[in-house]
């Protein structure tokens, strides 16, 4: 009868301490990995945040502008520590745009600071490819929260949209309307001395 040889002194011990290093070691290499950014935002660092829930207030024109935070030193410090949570490099940071994940013209969060920290709850780093996409559907929903007429027979409430547009911007009620054929999405618009980026329909606003 074959029988099982026994296990040299120690092995068991040195199997189980390989095993709590191997346990450790995914452990860390997981909470430390960098969030992909991707067409949509990791929501446990960005499930969108609003500053108004006020209808009249988001579809007075010139909101948009008014509400957004100036490209200043502070806005470029707030940049570089959403690309950091996200885990974008440097050299790659030219192909993403940051993006409000509830959009401003929709009462969406601009900026914002809590407890002396960056808070990035309404924004991530989205590729550029797909930020012409995301414009047309924040303008659908505008239109649908703001017009009379609505957008193409479809009429929201505020926070429908913001619930809607948060929950996943490529299935909302208005679906994915094509994107508007410019060049480029962003214009500049002149304002007194300083020169500011915006899109084509917020400039309309």
């Amino acid at each position: 009868m074959n029988q099982l040889l026994p296990s040299p002194p120690g092995e068991g011990r040195a199997r189980r301490a390989f095993a709590f290093i191997g346990v450790t070691l995914t452990a860390i290499l997981t909470a430390y990995a960098p969030i992909a950014a991707d067409e949509l935002p990791d929501r446990t660092v960005t499930p969108g945040a609003v500053i108004t829930r006020d209808r009249t207030a988001v579809c007075a024109v010139g909101y948009a502008r008014s509400a957004r935070h100036r490209y200043d030193a502070e806005w470029l410090r707030y940049r570089t520590a959403m690309f950091h949570e996200y885990g974008v490099p440097h050299e790659r940071w030219r192909n993403f745009t940051v993006d409000h994940l509830v959009p401003i013209e929709l009462g969406g969060e601009p900026f914002g600071i809590v407890d002396g920290r960056w808070d990035l709850r309404n924004v991530w780093p989205e590729p550029k490819a797909e930020a012409q996409r995301k414009d047309a559907v924040e303008d659908a929903l505008h239109a649908a929260v703001c017009y009379r007429r609505g957008y193409r027979g479809v009429h929201l409430n505020l926070v429908s949209a913001q619930r809607a547009i948060s929950a996943d911007w490529q299935r909302t009620p208005v679906g994915m309307p094509e994107p508007r054929n410019w060049p480029s999405t962003l214009l500049n618009i002149e304002l007194g001395k300083g020169r500011v980026n915006m899109t084509k329909a917020e400039a309309q606003k």
